[in-house]
């Protein structure tokens, strides 16, 4: 159903309508095409054009955004965009961090989010009902309507919060979602194809998949993120001080490494499909192929 509609806009050329001005090429007033957040493209919804009445159905609401707040956990990187994005329609927002994060990646924020300012910044209280006291004291009369991962290391607690704070959520069934190992159990136990694979936070219980398995194999922290702690080992040897080397390590985002995840090298190209799912609804809405390389002294450089 979705690739038929896809293609009912690329025939229609539905996607996007640009519009143009007379420009003066000579000295061009920059500031003139452009708002305070960068150049401005402008686009008509699918829904506003004539050929497209009928197919979809713009959702008027009530909600008085500047009364309601949404809640960032560990907003870095791509998740201030996000959260950006959300301040542009008119909420509040929170950042929530957790506890031992990374006081360099809180600093990591892309140039056009620079300057983003939360309405309030909060760190993780001892406990789960802690920290929701500590939100609602800080919100007073702010309606807290979604918890959100501001980035992977947020993704355990705005779990547990939107779950306790009967708000939207993916729920706690899969006790880590971040887990390397359980997502690909999952996806095992779903009767997909999946990794050859072997974890522990004690070498003996990896030890005999090292020595039986095809080498390289791929070793990482079982909660790696943006290839930290990722290394492709040629041999058992090496394999073996890598494991050593990780559970002494401290992670990018900040804490220890668990435990680490041992799985067969998979060769060829490597895709990322961006996807979201809501209420039995699933859409696919960008497929990206990787180029990833040795450089620099890593195995993996995107």
């Amino acid at each position: 159903r979705d690739i038929d509609f896809v293609r009912h806009m690329e025939k229609i050329n539905g996607f996007f309508v640009y519009e143009t001005k007379t420009e003066n090429l000579k000295r061009p007033r920059i500031m003139d095409r452009m708002g305070g957040d960068g150049p401005t493209l402008i686009r008509h919804m699918s829904n506003d054009r004539p050929e497209m009445r009928g197919m979809m159905r713009r959702k008027m609401t009530t909600v008085d955004a500047s009364k309601e707040l949404v809640i960032f956990v560990d907003p870095y990187s791509t998740g201030c965009c996000v959260a950006k994005e959300i301040k542009k329609r008119g909420y509040n927002i929170m950042a929530l961090w957790t506890n031992g994060f990374s006081e360099a990646m809180k600093k990591h924020v892309p140039l056009s989010c620079e300057g983003l300012q939360y309405n309030f910044e909060l760190e993780e209280a001892t406990s789960v009902e802690k920290t929701i006291t500590m939100i609602q004291n800080a919100a007073k009369t702010f309606r807290v309507v979604a918890v959100l991962a501001g980035g992977e290391a947020g993704v355990d607690l705005a779990d547990v919060l939107s779950e306790k704070m009967n708000l939207r959520t993916n729920g706690t069934e899969i006790p880590n979602r971040r887990d390397k190992r359980i997502q690909q159990e999952l996806i095992k136990s779903a009767g997909f194809r999946s990794v050859r694979q072997s974890a522990g936070s004690k070498f003996t219980e990896v030890e005999h998949f090292l020595k039986t398995e095809l080498y390289p194999l791929v070793l990482k922290p079982i909660e790696s993120a943006g290839s930290d702690g990722v290394k492709l080992c040629h041999n058992f040897n090496e394999a073996k001080d890598h494991f050593g080397i990780l559970m002494k390590s401290q992670m990018i985002n900040g804490g220890a490494c668990g435990a680490v995840l041992c799985q067969e090298f998979l060769r060829g190209k490597e895709y990322v499909v961006d996807h979201v799912s809501r209420d039995g609804i699933h859409k696919t809405v960008m497929v990206w192929v990787y180029d990833k390389r040795p450089a620099n002294g890593s195995q993996f450089v995107y």
